[in-house]
Parts: structure tokens; C-alpha cells; sequence
């Protein structure tokens, strides 16, 4: 929030320079976020003016030629701004002066010289407004710097959200008071009121008294709709609005001061004038201010009259009844709607406004009639109108100070801080809360304000007397009592010790947000339909079974042609931040190319990365709570590093990404795993593989199960994401992975005996994989086979069509004994006759 400090003034007296008001409110919880200072370059170089000579440029559909009088001298100016007119005051830039990030100098155009440039709002740093010259006061003195009449110190706040009392002027003014014990002067609304009274002008029906506690109206007639003062604009300018008209202004005036939000309909264009507070009902649409038709849903509060919505409460309002240049009757509105209401409004219609703002941090139902009757004092003074006697005001249930017990004793339980009676007596009456001390001077009774809804209990008075007295008395003690038993997060160390394999690998560690939409996860899929759409709901730990009931439950058609992206099942959120923030993913897949695509624009080298995150699959019912499934992601693109050393140059291919899960699998001490080919729509086919881990039975036989994908992504995919280099993904969930880790290891010491060396070349049906293979070879081979490793594949002539040769490396040992050649020889032998009878093998 933007707070002119000349307006600020005029509530409470401040002596203190602004860093050392910024430094005491910052120390007291009311955060100032930064100092501009309006006017600050401008120096002698910008000053008041006025226009002697305007003409049209010959050859220009929008340029004047000027000659502005300085008070001083008489300069020629070209200027393209369509509002100046003969005789305007106005803010001119000498040569040498500097305007944003432009120095001013003397020009030509279409033949006139220009010496110097008239200043817009923006132009000048008081807001956004660049539609026009910022026209000055009639009576401004020429020739005077410009930093005298318009110069300003802005603080910018930070307002937390549960001090909705800070939302205006009035309510850092009291802070600044209470802090350096001077009086607050509050403008006391006088309103001379007269004619019809306004009970018989206007009707209001409140159906909906939760969500609108309270609503006032006022009525105010034959008022003369134009431009604000100068002070008024100015004001506004510089507290980052943009003046509109009168009664526009005067309405968020109000609002910046007493942290009230108004709203003026046109009295005349609201039928019957009746006001009728209600819930929106199903299928209403309504055209708000900004020009836009919105649908409207049973959960929003509105303001409508017999025909329909005229406003959406406490958001903005609607075109049918707005403030126009016709405007002679203006129906004033000062309410107070529930703060939950309006924010969810708010997110659901993508619409925040200042109104919005102010009404989410929840308001003071007290403030409504001093917001109204401050407005309607403005409306007369400023707009020549007649405010009518009375105020038709719905409050069914006002509100009740609370009363709190407090004792200083609870300052020093909480902070250590010793405080006396009379310190917290004058902190707690500084910020206008009514204090009771009790006749034993040990304990008090205090009434808190209505605009303080945050202070709920003691602990609360506590933190107002120390940020009063200051936090820079609290202290340092070493805290006194036992220390809470140490509590264990087996994940957390799963997962640290899983962060230093991937480091370890060479990735670097990446956090993405968990929500997405269903459309950024469909872009990983080459082919979007319902049966690629399994793909991201068919993760290791959730079986085929399960993937087909939670699709059946969301009616996903998987053999549809025209797939609608909509029916992917997620967990949706109610009130989403964003259209693309609105479900919880179900992959990893798609932030990872995100990140992959977002860095390959600054560097090609590099891209190494892993997330370790969760993944949220919806239960087959909608009442179920989400699986979440603890997953590590990992994406691989280009060269390592740029380098002139080839090893480390060439782009990521498909075994260094098999290498990295390799290298996590056996830092885990996974002994049984392999890598099955398989098929998946987001990756390139004939390059995809599953990742299976094996877990020993009972009866000694291996058991493989799913625990992941890798593989080489789809060309579609990857021209979707445009990346330089075919990229490589892996996800694996972590939780499978731990259930097949033993919970022992087992060392067995190093023979001394020594090794013998078979190669084992067999030709086999090019359909068989080689891991199978191997497996046997494993099984077949017994105690005395210590590894096997395949180091070659072959396919072509003298290998018959539909064969390939397999050449592996087999090593015997014994651990008590040398084996002898004939040993060895006799395993060979008899492997090779096993793998003949399970694969139809041959020796080449």
C-alpha cells in the first residue's frame, strides 16, 4: 500500500525524518518495503508553465506547435497530448532535465524546433497514467520548480493480512501516533443534510445477513459530475491511483483514508430504487466494470435490483447503473461483506481490486457509516451535492468489543521481557484499546477496539505492548526445561541418501511446483487420447486394475477420437491460484522438460537434472484421499559441459541416463534389477525401457516387478518443447524401490584364489533380450560364477536373418580353492546346454 507522507500529515504530526519513520514502524511489525521520492531528480530543470499559443503542426494528424511562457521567457514546444488546451498550467521540462530514463535537449520536427517537453503523470513518476499532460492549477505561480508544488515522499507497506485496520491512511497514521506518542486527529464527518429523507428514497432487502453483515445507503442529489481538484488528484496520483471524475475520486479517496471501500450507482437507473443483497443464482451473468461477462455462480454475494445483478459484492461493480457524465443522483453504498466470501469470490472470477483487496483482510462493520458520511461530506463540497437527512442502515447484529483478562505477568511468561503495569497500561491505550486495572495492580480487563479482530486472546495483548515498548528489550535467555525427544523421519534420510547418488551421478537438483494443469502433462504424451493417458496415472505401484477403475470412475473413453483433455483424472483444486495451476500432477515428467526447455535457452551444455518430489493419483473414489507416491525424476539433454575434450562433449545418450539409474540402483545396494523394453507414448519407441527390481523368494527364485521408465523422448515431444538434442528422462518411485532394499547387508571377503575367464559367443533369436539371457547364464552357473558381462552384439553376415550373436564374458572362482580348467570347463559346457534347451542357443 502507497502512502503520501503530506497525507499522512494530516492526521497525525511527525518530525521525524522518513528513514527514521520507516526504521520505527518496520520495528514495530508494520513493514515499509521502500521510500520513493516523487520529484527527486526533476531539480530546477522541471517547472510550472502555462500554455500562450497552441496550433496544429502542418503535416502531423496529432502534433501542436506551443509556446509555453515560463514567467520568464517564451519557448516553443511541440507536443502531441490531446487534452492541453490556451491558457493550461502546465508541468514543462527544460533542456538538460531528466524525464525517466530520457535526458530533454532541443529538437526539430516537421520544421519547428521543440525546446523543451510537457510532462504526463507517468512521465513525472505519479502513477500510470500517460493519456495526457498533467494539467496544473489555475492560480499556479510560473516559472516556480516544480519539486516545490509536487514533491512527495511515498512509503510503500507491506500489509500482513490479518491487520485489515492498516488498509488505509487513518490506520498507519494511528500506528505512527501510538509510536511517537502524538495525538490522532480523525476527520469527524460533518454533513448538513436536507430535502426528501432517504428512507423514502430508497428501499434495501439484505437476504444473505452472513455474508453481509451490514449495509448502508445514502442518497445524494443534484450533483455536478467533473473533474477533481488538483489536492485530490494529486493524492491519488501518488497513492498509485488514477483520477477518474469528482465522484469516482471521492469514493476511493474515502477508501485510501478510512480503509472503507464505496460504491456509487446512478440513483436514477436503478429500477424502484430497491437494492437487493442476495446470492447469485445459477447461471447469471453479469458485465462488470471493465467491460467483461462474467458467469456467476450460487456461492457469490451480489448487489442487484428487481431486474438483475448490478454488482458483484465487494469485487466491482456492473455497467447497468455506473457513474456517468449524466449523472445528476448518486445511490451511495457503504457495506461490509465476509471476508472468506469475497476472497473466494475473487479467485474464482480471476478479478482482484482494491475493494477485493480491503474486504479479504477483513474490515470493521463500525467503519461503514463513517465511510459514508465522510463520502457524502466530500460529494457535497466538492460535487455541489445535496446530501438527504438520514441513512438507511441493515445491521442486524452489531458488533461487540471484546474483553479480554491480561496481566503483565503474561509479558514475561511469553518473552522474558519485564514490563510494568503503567508501561502496558500506556502501550495498550496508545493504540486506543480501554484498559481496567484491578484494585490488587496484578492483573487488568481490556476492551478491545471492533477494527482490531486480530487481537483474540492474551497472547495477543502481549505482542502489542512488546512491539510497542520494542522488540529490542526481549532478552536472550537459554530456554529452560527438557529437550523434546529426538524424533526420526525415515524418509527424510531415504531421501537425503538418494539427493547424494544423483549429485554424486553428476545431476544437479531441481524443486518445481506440484500443481500444473491437465494440459502441461498431456504435451509429454506424443499421442493425446484416453489410452495414452494411462500413462501418466499407471506408475510403478498402482496396478493395471487400479489404473483402469480410477479411469472408468472418471469417465475417461480410452478408445476415443476425440479425447478431451479435461478427462484426465487428477485431484483438482476448488479454488485454483491460476487455469494452470489447477490440479496436482501426476508426473514428473512434464516439469522436468519444462526445466530442460526453459534452461536450454541460456546454456545447450549442462543439462543434468533430478527432482525428488511427490506425484498425487486420485482413488478410485472421489472421496478417497490422493495416493501420493514419493518419485524421483531425472532429465538428461546435450554435452555435459563445454569442452574441448570429446569424452565430455558428446550429447547425452540413452546409456548414460541407463548408467545414472545404474549407479543410484547400486548405491542403494540393489543387487537384482534389470531393464525390460517396453512401450510408452512419451517416449520414442524401441528406446523406452522398464526399470525392474528383483526380490528373492522363499524358494530362491528372482521375482521382478515395475518400478519406473526410462528411455529416449519422443521426437514429437521433443520439437514440442523445442529442445537442441534428444533428451532422456527416467521416473522411478522411491517408495517400491525401499521395499525390495535388504534390510542387512552382507560382505563376503575378497578371494585369494584366482580367476578364470570364459567368453561365451551364442547366436539366439533376435527377439530373445539379452538380459534374459544373462539371467540364466547367472542361475546355471551357480557359486562358482562370479559375474557375467555381455561385451558385444552383432547382427549381420555370417549371422543368419532374424539371429544376432551375443558374446559374453563369464569369470569363475571359488573361495576355499583354485579351480581347475576342467571345473571351469564343465560349467561352460553345462551352461551352454541349458541355454540350448531354454532359447534354442548355439556356440558360433
Amino acid at each position: 500500500m502507497r502512502v503520501p507522507l503530506s497525507w499522512l500529515k494530516d492526521y497525525v504530526d511527525i518530525s521525524l525524518s522518513p528513514e527514521e519513520l520507516a526504521h520505527t514502524l518496520t520495528m514495530a511489525g508494520l513493514e515499509v518495503e521502500g521510500i520513493e521520492y516523487i520529484g527527486a531528480t526533476w531539480g530546477d530543470k522541471i517547472i510550472t508553465a502555462q500554455i500562450d499559443h497552441l496550433e496544429k503542426v502542418e503535416g502531423s494528424d496529432h502534433l501542436n506547435y506551443t509556446k509555453i511562457n515560463t514567467g520568464s521567457e517564451q519557448i516553443n514546444v511541440i507536443c502531441g497530448a490531446p487534452n492541453i488546451k490556451l491558457g493550461d498550467k502546465v508541468p514543462l521540462a527544460l533542456p538538460g532535465a531528466q524525464v525517466g530514463d530520457i535526458t530533454i535537449s532541443e529538437t526539430r520536427k516537421f520544421g519547428y524546433v521543440s525546446q523543451g517537453m510537457l510532462c504526463s503523470p507517468s512521465e513525472l513518476g505519479m502513477g500510470n497514467d500517460h493519456s495526457g499532460i498533467y494539467i496544473l492549477e489555475p492560480a499556479t505561480e510560473l516559472g516556480q520548480p516544480l519539486v516545490n508544488l509536487l514533491g512527495e515522499v511515498v512509503f510503500d507497506f507491506s500489509i500482513k493480512a490479518h491487520r485489515g485496520d492498516l488498509s488505509s491512511i487513518i490506520g498507519i497514521a494511528r500506528e505512527v501516533a501510538a509510536l511517537t506518542k502524538q495525538p490522532l486527529r480523525i476527520p469527524q464527518p460533518h454533513v448538513q443534510e436536507q430535502g426528501t429523507p432517504t428512507k423514502e428514497l430508497v428501499r434495501v432487502t439484505v437476504e444473505d445477513s452472513e455474508l453481509c453483515p451490514r449495509y448502508t445507503a445514502r442518497v445524494i442529489s443534484n450533483v455536478q459530475v467533473a473533474p477533481s481538484p488538483n489536492w485530490m488528484a494529486q493524492r491519488l496520483l501518488a497513492a498509485g491511483m488514477r483520477p477518474i471524475n469528482n465522484v469516482v475520486d471521492i469514493t476511493n479517496y474515502v477508501l485510501l483514508e478510512f480503509g472503507q471501500p464505496l460504491h456509487g450507482f446512478d440513483y436514477d437507473l436503478v429500477p424502484e430504487h430497491h437494492v437487493i443483497v442476495r446470492r447469485a443464482h445459477e447461471g447469471e451473468v453479469l458485465t462488470t466494470l471493465d467491460d467483461v461477462k462474467r458467469k456467476l455462480s450460487p456461492s457469490m454475494l451480489l448487489i442487484t435490483d428487481i431486474n438483475g445483478p448490478t454488482a458483484i459484492a465487494g469485487v466491482m461493480g456492473g455497467a447497468v447503473s455506473e457513474i456517468s457524465a449524466k449523472t445528476t443522483s448518486v445511490l451511495l453504498e457503504a457495506a461490509n461483506f465476509k471476508a472468506g466470501n469475497v476472497r473466494r469470490t475473487s479467485t474464482l472470477l480471476g478479478l482482484r481490486t482494491d475493494a477485493s483487496t480491503h474486504f479479504e483482510k477483513g474490515l470493521d462493520p463500525e467503519l461503514t457509516l463513517a465511510g459514508a458520511n465522510r463520502a457524502a461530506q466530500l460529494l457535497a463540497e466538492l460535487a455541489g451535492g445535496n446530501v438527504h437527512p438520514g441513512i438507511v442502515d441493515h445491521y442486524p447484529q452489531p458488533a461487540q468489543a471484546r474483553m479480554l483478562d491480561f496481566s503483565v505477568e503474561d509479558v514475561e511468561w511469553y518473552t522474558s521481557m519485564k514490563v510494568t503495569q503503567s508501561e502496558a497500561i500506556d502501550a495498550l491505550t496508545a493504540l486506543h484499546f480501554t484498559v481496567v486495572a484491578s484494585e490488587d495492580g496484578k492483573s487488568m480487563q481490556v476492551t478491545v477496539p471492533t477494527y482490531r479482530s486480530d487481537v483474540k486472546e492474551s497472547a495477543d495483548l502481549v505482542e502489542e505492548v512488546i512491539r510497542l515498548i520494542g522488540y529490542d528489550r526481549i532478552p536472550s535467555t537459554i530456554p529452560d526445561g527438557p529437550l523434546p525427544a529426538l524424533s526420526q523421519d525415515r524418509w527424510f534420510e531415504r531421501e537425503q541418501e538418494v539427493r547424494s547418488l544423483a549429485v554424486g551421478a553428476g545431476l544437479n537438483e531441481i524443486i518445481t511446483y506440484t500443481l500444473t494443469s491437465r494440459t502441461r502433462m498431456a504435451k509429454v504424451l506424443a499421442q493425446v487420447d484416453g489410452a495414452s493417458a494411462t500413462a501418466l496415472l499407471q506408475v510403478s505401484g498402482r496396478s493395471v486394475a487400479q489404473t483402469q477403475a480410477t479411469l472408468a470412475a472418471s469417465n475417461v473413453v480410452t478408445d476415443s477420437a476425440d479425447f478431451d483433455i479435461r478427462s484426465i483424472p487428477a485431484v483438482t483444486l476448488v479454488n485454483p491460484l491460476s487455469s494452470d495451476m489447477d490440479v496436482m500432477r501426476l508426473t514428473l515428467l512434464s516439469n522436468l522438460l519444462e526445466t530442460v526447455q526453459e534452461n536450454s535457452k541460456h546454456n545447450k551444455a549442462g543439462l543434468r537434472f533430478f527432482e525428488l518430489g511427490r506425484r498425487y493419483l486420485p482413488g478410485e473414489d472421489k472421496q478417497q484421499l490422493p495416493e501420493e507416491r514419493r518419485t524421483i525424476g531425472v532429465a538428461l539433454c546435450g554435452p555435459a559441459e563445454n569442452t574441448w575434450l570429446p569424452e565430455l562433449s558428446h550429447a547425452a545418450d540413452f546409456y548414460d541416463l541407463k548408467g545414472v539409474i545404474e549407479t543410484l540402483l547400486e548405491g542403494l545396494k540393489i543387487t537384482h534389477y534389470r531393464f525390460a523394453s517396453t512401450q510408452h507414448p512419451t517416449f520414442h519407441p524401441g528406446r523406452t525401457a522398464l526399470v525392474e527390481l528383483g526380490q528373492e523368494d522363499a524358494a530362491g527364485e528372482i521375482n521382478y516387478i515395475p518400478v519406473g521408465v526410462i528411455g529416449e523422448v519422443h521426437p514429437l515431444v521433443q520439437q514440442r518443447y523445442d529442445l537442441p538434442y534428444r533428451a532422456y528422462l527416467a521416473e522411478l518411485d522411491l517408495e517400491q524401490i525401499y521395499a525390495v532394499i535388504p534390510t542387512q547387508i552382507a560382505y563376503q571377503p575378497i578371494s585369494r584364489h584366482q580367476e578364470l575367464t570364459r567368453d561365451l559367443a551364442l547366436v539366439v533369436d533376435q527377439k530373445i533380450p539379452a538380459q534374459t539371457i544373462q539371467e540364466q547364464i547367472a542361475r546355471h552357473g551357480g557359486e562358482l560364477l562370479r559375474s557375467v558381462t555381455l561385451f558385444d552384439v552383432y547382427t549381420g553376415d555370417p549371422i543368419p536373418a532374424g539371429k544376432k550373436n551375443l558374446t559374453y564374458t563369464l569369470v569363475y572362482q571359488a573361495t576355499n580353492r583354485t579351480l581347475k580348467d576342467t571345473e571351469a570347463n564343465e560349467l561352460q559346457e553345462r551352461i551352454i546346454r541349458l541355454l540350448h534347451e531354454d532359447f534354442g542357443a548355439v556356440l558360433r
